[in-house]
């Protein structure tokens, strides 16, 4: 049985009505159409629904029979239907963003309330959540946008690269540039690799993609340093270096969270050493469109807040 919820409704406008005419008109399709309709769904049910004559349509017994259903299945659907709309309409002012808690806490705030002043009717809702569960967050839709240091694609999920940071060398203030010549490179002094200082090294845990990227870096530039410290946390690695533990090597990301009075930064060069900063959605899924102005709020407050080094959308 194909009972459409255009042919309840009609069958319900002629009963209401007792007229093919007044129906027709109700639904503002032609009378003609309206009673090939009406042929159908007493086809599908077998049985006469109406009885026909010249000056009025009453009901069968049968089409008695089908009214009170009929009156509940419309209901119902319409029910669901207003329900549904209400969802979508709400879903379309709310965006809900994942992003590694170190991004988060860095850079959502000011992010948030740029994006509010042009869009107030927003609610946006920032997910901050391990770096290796934004893929998942994303790809089971519990996330419109995931932000993150990401260097493979997964199965389901669709990266763009929307910047580049910098690999830097942080320092306890007044550890760098002893018996050095300095050089300004973006706002940064500027470091080679192979000049890097005899400090120990606070490191993130070597299945971090960042650090494995590091670790190449200096491992091509024939440096073995055995971590003084591994830690899981970015910021947690900034903490120990602020306390004078060592130095570390980590993205420019991490700038906010190094004033110049409390650190030595240098970007690292020969060869320099970027990481990408991706938007992640998941392939196939339409994205509403308030996400685009946030992706872009985003670009624009990581490019002020990173404003001493170079950003390349």
């Amino acid at each position: 049985m194909n009972v459409s919820l255009r042919q309840l409704k009609g069958f319900l406008l002629v009963a209401s009505t007792g007229s093919f005419t007044r129906a027709a008109e109700r639904l503002h399709i032609t009378q003609a159409g309206l009673s090939a309709m009406m042929r159908d769904l007493e086809a599908q049910f077998d049985c006469r629904l109406f009885d026909r004559t010249t000056r009025s349509v009453v009901l069968t017994k049968e089409g008695y029979t089908l009214l009170s259903p009929a009156e509940t299945a419309i209901a119902q659907l319409e029910s669901a239907q207003a329900a549904v709309k209400l969802s979508t309409s709400q879903a379309r002012h709310i965006l809900t963003i994942a992003a590694t808690p170190v991004f988060a806490s860095l850079y959502a705030p000011e992010i948030c309330r740029k994006f509010a002043l042009a869009n107030p009717a927003v609610d946006v809702r920032i997910r901050d959540v391990p770096r290796g569960e934004i893929q998942s967050v994303v790809a089971r839709g519990e996330a419109d946008v995931g932000f993150g240091i990401f260097l493979k694609e997964t199965s389901g999920i669709a990266l763009q690269s929307l910047f580049n940071f910098q690999i830097l060398y942080i320092a306890p203030a007044g550890s760098l540039w002893k018996g050095r010549r300095e050089l300004k490179a973006g706002g940064l002094r500027s470091l080679a690799w192979s000049r890097i200082p005899e400090l120990p090294l606070i490191s993130l845990s070597p299945e971090i993609p960042v650090q494995q990227v590091i670790d190449r870096r200096l491992q091509d530039a024939g440096l073995q340093r055995t971590p003084r410290q591994t830690c899981n946390n970015m910021q947690t690695v900034v903490a120990m270096v602020a306390a004078g533990f060592g130095a570390a090597i980590l993205p420019s990301m991490l700038l906010p969270s190094c004033p110049s009075d409390r650190f030595d930064i240098a970007r690292l060069v020969s060869p320099v050493a970027q990481v990408s900063f991706y938007r992640m959605t998941r392939k196939g899924h339409v994205l509403a469109p308030v996400a685009a102005p946030f992706i872009e709020t985003t670009a624009e407050v990581v490019q002020l807040l990173c404003s001493s080094q170079p950003v390349h959308l």
